[in-house]
């Protein structure tokens, strides 16, 4: 059975970030609202205020969950979120197709 987002008690939306953060962890469940715009792995580590190898570790994680996209632009790599990512920082996750 899915349910829309609304279905949830207020509690439980407003505490949306907080939740992001318990699955994925602090550092990791802000890199898709700081990349609410494209960014470079430079760019997120300036953002999150962290080393760009972390940055770099953060992305590919979600990268392999597609949840984050990477394309080499020259001499440095262009992030965005997913349409999926984007779903995840919304709280709007499609429901998923049940198996019979």
């Amino acid at each position: 059975m899915a349910h829309p987002p609304s279905w949830a008690p207020a509690v439980t939306r407003d505490r949306r970030p907080q939740a992001l953060a318990a699955l994925l962890g602090r550092t990791r469940a802000r890199v898709p609202a700081a990349l609410v715009t494209t960014a470079t792995t430079g760019e997120l580590a300036l953002r999150l205020k962290i080393s760009a190898s972390s940055a770099s570790e953060h992305i590919t994680a979600l990268r392999e969950a597609d949840l984050a996209h990477s394309q080499r632009a020259r001499a440095q790599v262009i992030h965005t979120l997913t349409p999926l990512g984007t779903a995840l920082l919304h709280g709007e996750l499609p429901p998923h197709p049940v198996s019979d």
